[in-house]
Formats: structure tokens, C-alpha cells, sequence
């Protein structure tokens, strides 16, 4: 499935998995602590949204990464720690969501370990959520990245280290094969 058009939509749905896995992890916290049915499941419910929107913001940061690293000169290596967190996101909402599932239809400590484990992974997806969303701030603050003013792409202070770096990469592989 193509979904390179998502890529120019990248700043704006990033905000849907970080406003609402943060806010699914309060959420499952405060309904522990307070032991209330109604708080669990909004819980949940921001749990599975943030996590849909975490596989759009994934999916549409593939594309959008494209011309910072190709254009501007941002650093590939930042632009990957910034997509990696964000997989690492996908992933762990992902498995909050399956163990939360499970421990709802079991009973004993099979739930127990299941549902504290659902609130580890929860709790972990808005931890790295948090990180990735900084590292995207960094992208675009630190180096311009899909900054335009007046219309033009801003360079990264970096771009021509950058560009020079990869291009004695490439010309040591050559010479090396």
C-alpha cells in the first residue's frame, strides 16, 4: 500500500499519537489509582486511537523524510533516531493493546501479570512517543527540516559537511569494490 501522499502531512498527524498516548498513559494511572471502570476504558480507547495514529505517523514519516535528508542537508542519522522511536512507539502501543486484551478475558494472575504488563508497554509507548515527537522538534528547529521561507527550502548549517561526507562515503565504496 502506497502511502506516499500522507508524507507533506507528516507535522500534523504526528499530534494525534502524542496528545493521546501521553494522555492514555494518565489515564491508565489515574484509573488504577483510583480504581474506576469508566477511566480504564477511555484509557483504552486513547490507547487504540494514538495507536492507529501512531501507524499514520510512521507511515507518512517514510516520505517525509525524504527532502530534509536529499534537500536540506539534515543529518540521516537524527532523521533515523527520530523514525525508530517511532516504530519502537507503534510497536509497544501495539503490545499494550494485545495485553490488555488478553487480560480482559482471563481471570486470577494470568490477568493480573497481563494487565500490569498491558500498563508497562502503555506507559513505555508514551515515554517513546514523547522522545520521538522532541526528535522531530529538533529536525525542524535545529535544522530547518521542511522549513520553507518564501517559498524556498532552508539549508541546515550542516548541508555541506553533510553532502561532503556522503559523497566520500560513496568514493570509498567504489574503491573499495
Amino acid at each position: 500500500m502506497n502511502l506516499s501522499f500522507l508524507g507533506p502531512f507528516h507535522p500534523q498527524i504526528v499530534h494525534t499519537p502524542v496528545a493521546l498516548l501521553i494522555f492514555s498513559a494518565f489515564f491508565a494511572l489515574v484509573a488504577r489509582l483510583f480504581d474506576r471502570d469508566w477511566l480504564r476504558k477511555t484509557s483504552v480507547l486513547l490507547l487504540v486511537i494514538g495507536f492507529v495514529g501512531a501507524w499514520f505517523a510512521v507511515q507518512s514519516g517514510g516520505p517525509a523524510h525524504r527532502v530534509p535528508e536529499h534537500e536540506q542537508g539534515v543529518p540521516e542519522e537524527e532523521i533515523d533516531e527520530h523514525a525508530d522511536l517511532g516504530k519502537l512507539t507503534l510497536k509497544l502501543a501495539g503490545g499494550a493493546i494485545v495485553a490488555i486484551a488478553l487480560a480482559s478475558r482471563l481471570t486470577g494472575m494470568a490477568a493480573g501479570a497481563l494487565s500490569g504488563l498491558g500498563l508497562a508497554l502503555q506507559l513505555a509507548a508514551a515515554i517513546t512517543v514523547g522522545l520521538a515527537g522532541y526528535e522531530g522538534g529538533k529536525l525542524v528547529y535545529d535544522h530547518g527540516a521542511n522549513v520553507k521561507v518564501d517559498g524556498r527550502l532552508v539549508k541546515s548549517a550542516d548541508a555541506d559537511s553533510i553532502k561532503a561526507e556522503r559523497e566520500r562515503k560513496r568514493a570509498e565504496r567504489q574503491t573499495a569494490r
